[in-house]
């Protein structure tokens, strides 16, 4: 009896052989984790985390049913029920835990491996970022399971000052980063330890370090190197006198100067570093700085404000961004239209009457020989009655 389920379990393993594959993802993203197998068959999907020996419960797969298991709820999704004989898992969003090896077993006593998955994720070392914008620096560790939010003790530095710490649920700022960096405690209890700076600066550039855990562990990546990059110049076209938004990306320390063209000197427009802000007399009495929205506003713009506005930190000398400006003419009012339109009829009446007059002589001119032919002809006529009537006057005849 021995030896026929022996036999039948050599059949078994013949027919479905073991699946082994590593795999990589990035975190967030989707992963499949192939199985296939007998259809319907009861299933079931295992996990082991790095440097844990238990192995955790992630699926159940039954003839009609499908059950995920603790911290696998809602992120796993079977196609068994559609297509039998498939049971691969489809697992997403992947978090940092999931890092590890999985295994596909048919749930009876003989538990028949079906495949097994190295799980691998790939972390970036190199983040870039424009100026005033939100960076997510990385930042992944084995977090135990059982662990709570009051546990978590996560410590982030640069250039060997604190720059964030979340110890005991308590929060501790290094200078320059207060109230600019966060964590999520409850994406921490799943190894993710990312850092979020907001309103990027020159000045945060460098090379980040997370640990985590007491002794500190080292977390994954070990350094993580922010780039903040400018912005690309904006090219607008503003009506004279309207309005122009200087988008000035951050807030103090920030510098904004005007320049007509190459080659001509750069006027102070705007700047707050360190202080009550200053106005150039050229911005005096038409800026307005809208501090929550980081822009600087310029009011009833002239033909004379066309150029580039450049938006530097003063502390880095580097340019944030910049501003093209190309000023129009103002529109033409109704009045001016009304003259301009009175005008034209003016003078396409004047050049009416001048042709009129000019044609009037010319055919006055063209009739001017007609009438002195029919002068001359009419005197001539006048002569020979006068001969005919009186022959003794007529000098031509003799008596």
């Amino acid at each position: 009896m021995r030896f026929a389920s022996f036999c039948v379990l050599l059949a078994q393993l013949a027919v479905s052989p073991v699946y082994s594959v590593r795999m990589f993802v990035s975190f967030g993203h989707s992963l499949t984790l192939p199985c296939h197998g007998a259809p319907s068959r009861d299933v079931e999907w295992r996990f082991q985390q790095d440097e844990f020996p238990d192995w955790l419960h992630v699926a159940e797969l039954y003839t009609g049913a499908f059950s995920s298991g603790n911290g696998f709820q809602g992120r796993v999704e079977s196609f068994h029920l559609t297509e039998p004989g498939n049971y691969s898992l489809t697992l997403s969003p992947v978090v940092y835990s999931d890092l590890g090896i999985y295994k596909c077993q048919y749930k009876d006593e003989t538990e028949i491996p079906l495949s097994d998955v190295k799980l691998e994720i790939r972390v970036p070392s190199n983040v870039s970022i424009a100026m005033g914008m939100s960076a997510s620096l990385p930042c992944f560790g084995k977090i135990n399971t059982q662990a709570r939010a009051d546990d978590l003790d996560i410590l982030w530095m640069r250039g060997g000052e604190n720059v964030y710490q979340l110890h005991k649920n308590t929060i501790t700022y290094g200078p320059r980063f207060e109230n600019r960096t966060s964590l999520s405690p409850e994406q921490a209890l799943y190894g993710n330890m990312s850092l979020t700076i907001r309103q990027a600066r020159f000045s945060d550039e460098g090379d980040y370090q997370c640990f985590y855990s007491s002794p500190k562990e080292s977390g994954n990546p070990d350094s993580a190197s922010l780039f903040v990059t400018g912005h690309p110049t904006q090219n607008l076209t503003v009506k004279a006198g309207g309005l122009l938004s200087i988008p000035l990306y951050a807030a103090d320390p920030v510098r904004v100067t005007f320049s007509a063209g190459l080659g001509s000197d750069e006027v102070l427009i705007f700047n707050a570093n360190k202080g009550p802000a200053r106005y150039g007399e050229r911005c005096a009495q038409r800026c307005e700085l809208l501090a929550q929205n980081y822009t600087l506003l310029l009011r009833s713009v002239t033909l004379e404000d066309a150029g580039v506005y450049k938006v530097t930190d003063p502390e880095t000398k580097k340019t944030i961004g910049s501003v093209s400006l190309h000023v129009s003419a103002p529109p033409l009012s109704a009045g001016a239209v009304a003259g301009i339109v009175l005008g034209v009829l003016v003078v396409v009446l004047l050049v009416l009457g001048a042709f009129a007059f000019w044609k009037y002589r010319k055919e006055q001119k063209r009739a001017e020989p007609v009438v002195r032919y029919q002068a001359a002809s009419a005197e001539d006529q006048n002569i020979s009655s006068s001969r005919a009537a009186d022959p003794a006057r007529d000098p031509d005849r003799s008596p």
